[in-house]
């Protein structure tokens, strides 16, 4: 009966490492796109300038 008694219980840590482990999951596939609940996560975004501001031209030579 000693055996039954010290014998601890790892269901807590088991849930946790599985929940841990389909979390990432999640992320992968969202990541790449197979599910969709981030709209546009994990693709390429374009940068867009908007600035109106250009390059200063001098008369200088270039040496």
């Amino acid at each position: 009966m000693r055996r039954l008694v010290e014998k601890k219980n790892k269901s807590a840590l088991y849930t946790g490492l599985a929940m841990l482990i389909a979390a990432a999951g999640v992320v992968v596939l969202e990541y790449f796109g197979v599910i969709d609940f981030a709209p546009d996560f994990g693709k390429d975004a374009e940068v867009k300038s908007t600035s109106t501001i250009q390059p200063l031209k001098t008369n200088k030579p270039v040496n």
